[in-house]
């Protein structure tokens, strides 16, 4: 209906709709304390006219008056040199059964179980069915629906806490046991050492799924898709790829387009199929997320990856191929020999984009290795250094990769733990 009303208006114009029923089970002190339920609905609608472009979005239902002021904007915005015609290629609908929500509370007590001998536990569990519908003025119509599911648990044990997340696309395909269980082996380790201050400068770091994954999100983001590439604000230009960027030990891809990970997208707000996209091979750079816009301009092909809005392509879900490093936290503990384990992070600011100037703050424990046992508990970590320096400095990935995912991390990943060598930290 949308559409017919402003299809008279404009050249062409596209409009999604996305529903997300969303289901939380919060637990504290071991018990479940809330159990939530709500929906939520946006429409997002493209306007084209000439070269002149604009998106409106609505939370729920459309707002006539809004609408109305957009189109009369429309004619005096300027023309937009990214403009490309629409020439959405739908995949075939996917509807897949919604999840069992009740079931949630069996991935809480599995988490909890298995966070043995630490004093208490809590967290939340999410599962989201999101509705994606998409349609064009040019006939177009396409659209999914699919689960989402991560818990995180947060255990304590004294003063001490640890967290940890696991996401995956089904209820089933949660670990919560690794993870509750990770968090109590930290923990165990950590009860009775020393706390200590942070030696500043650069150190050897152990870092974990959740710490390794968010960094590698944030390089997908603001690095790696092409919208920032053409706008200047990434690190790389066109001209870096086939070029060394990191590690020889690290190869990265986007795999929003993977059936088995958290936020598996089929399409995107342009209406294609949206695709893996191998981003670094074994340190080269390979590929960057392109949406029509950017794709267009770089003489590429679009990757589908318009996932948040038709301006700029985003990353969805990113995944970092194992090593052949160990498969256990103590393992690893021995390979890092003298440095840092880092479990978790959050706050993560940037001085400079461009250069990837960073900093994050360690949250919960960390640990101070030396000779490859921990020796005591560091607090108030912060990991102060460029995106760059971090990439290049890969030296080592265990053997297994994690599925991870919570409310700090800028994408969910699928990434082993890491080791990184002269990695600047401070208090």
């Amino acid at each position: 209906m949308m559409l017919k009303l402003v299809e008279r208006h404009v050249d062409e114009a596209a409009l999604v709709r996305i529903e997300s029923e969303n289901y939380m089970v919060r637990f504290a002190n071991d018990e479940a304390t809330a159990f939530k339920s709500w929906t939520t609905s946006e429409v997002g609608l493209y306007l084209a006219k000439g070269r002149r472009v604009a998106a409106v979005s609505f939370s729920g239902e459309p707002d006539a008056k809004a609408l109305d002021e957009a189109l009369r904007r429309l004619d005096k915005l300027p023309e937009d040199p990214l403009y490309v015609p629409l020439r959405a290629q739908p995949p075939r609908p996917r509807e897949e059964r919604q999840e069992d929500f009740e079931r949630l509370t069996d991935a809480v007590v599995e988490a909890i179980s298995a966070a043995s001998g630490v004093d208490r536990n809590a967290g939340a569990a999410l599962l989201t069915y999101v509705r994606f519908e998409y349609e064009d003025t040019h006939g177009a119509r396409g659209g999914y629906a699919v689960n989402r599911a991560y818990l995180t648990i947060r255990s304590f044990k004294g003063d001490l806490a640890a967290t940890a997340a696991t996401a995956a696309r089904r209820l089933s395909e949660l670990r919560p046991r690794e993870a509750g269980g990770l968090n109590a082996e930290l923990l165990g380790l950590a009860a009775g050492l020393p706390v200590e201050d942070v030696e500043p400068g650069g150190r050897r770091l152990l870092l974990s799924p959740l710490v390794f994954g968010h960094l590698m999100g944030e390089v997908a983001s603001v690095w790696l898709s092409a919208g920032n590439v053409v706008a200047g604000s990434s690190r790389y230009g066109p001209d870096d790829l086939g070029r060394t960027a990191a590690s020889e030990e690290l190869s990265m891809e986007d795999i929003t387009a993977d059936e088995g990970s958290y936020g598996f997208t089929p399409m995107d707000y342009e209406g294609n199929s949206t695709r893996r996209v191998e981003l670094i091979r074994r340190g080269v750079l390979a590929g960057f997320l392109h949406n029509n816009r950017t794709a267009a301009k770089l003489g590429a092909a679009t990757t589908g990856h318009a996932l948040r809005g038709w301006t700029t392509p985003a990353p969805g879900h990113i995944s970092v191929r194992p090593g052949g490093g160990p498969r256990d936290l103590q393992g690893l503990l021995a390979e890092l020999g003298d440095g840092y384990y880092v479990h978790n992070n959050w706050y993560t600011r940037y001085q400079n984009v461009k250069t990837g100037q960073f900093s994050t703050v360690g949250r919960d424990v960390a640990l101070a290795v030396r000779g490859g046992r921990p020796v005591a508990v560091v607090r108030h970590m912060r990991i102060a250094d460029t995106l760059e320096n971090v990439l290049r400095n890969v030296s080592s990935l265990s053997g297994e990769p994690a599925q991870v995912f919570w409310w700090d991390m800028p994408v969910p990943a699928t990434v082993p733990f890491a080791i990184a060598e002269n990695i600047g930290v401070v208090k």
